[in-house]
């Protein structure tokens, strides 16, 4: 059953999308959307973990700014997206995503997943957080804030952004790093400009794996 749900936050009220497994949960997941927001793209995705067995929500992170934003990708709603994520800020973000990873613990072990600028968000309240992390990337530089990375984190990058497994692995050397020959949002099925089904299938079950060595293996 997937529906909407209300969190408390040190910033007000904030809006989740919340996909529930069938059964009881094998764990958590905080998925942290691009600069669309909680889109039908993200809608889907949470939808898919949450058939593996993941309670997961997707926090409507640009609630504090503007409720219900939901954008599409022409570059009109671009500019929009990244307007309103420069002034909701990375820390304020991260802040909202530990409240949601809160709000499911009864789940069992959390992981946040994040997604373009959404990303960089998770990467900064997984570390807080001390909790195992999965990042789609993209141009902009996930590990510009973080000089050591002490967390299970596993990176999901296309090929077509220059140097970035290398940039990646330089960073933090002891993290996962997978490419795939598509162009950056190519997880995004109603960006037909983007969308690369077999890389999206391969990243995602790839992920599924990631999750069952740090969340199922830990449940108990």
């Amino acid at each position: 059953m997937s529906h909407w749900i209300t969190m408390v936050t040190p910033h007000g009220p904030m809006n989740g999308w919340s996909a529930e497994p069938d059964d009881k949960p094998i764990g958590g997941v905080v998925l942290v959307h691009e600069i669309f927001g909680v889109n039908d793209d993200m809608r889907q995705i949470a939808e898919r973990y949450a058939e593996d067995g993941y309670l997961t929500v997707v926090p409507a992170l640009f609630d504090k700014i503007q409720r219900e934003v939901e954008l599409g990708y022409a570059s009109e709603e671009v500019l929009l997206g990244s307007r309103l994520a420069t002034e909701i800020g990375l820390e304020t973000a991260a802040e909202l995503v530990a409240t949601a990873v809160d709000a499911i613990a009864h789940a069992g072990k959390v992981a946040i997943v994040g997604y373009g600028w959404g990303g960089v968000v998770a990467l900064q309240a997984a570390q807080t957080l001390s909790a195992p992390c999965i990042v789609y990337h993209n141009e902009q530089d996930v590990f510009e804030t973080h000089t050591r990375i002490n967390i299970p984190l596993l990176v999901h990058s296309s090929n077509n952004i220059p140097g970035s497994a290398h940039l990646c692995r330089e960073r933090a050397p002891n993290i996962q790093v997978l490419t795939y020959p598509a162009e950056n949002g190519f997880y995004r099925i109603g960006d037909m400009q983007h969308y690369h089904p077999e890389s999206d299938d391969l990243a995602m079950h790839k992920s599924l794996e990631f999750l069952g060595v740090h969340i199922r293996r830990n449940e108990h």
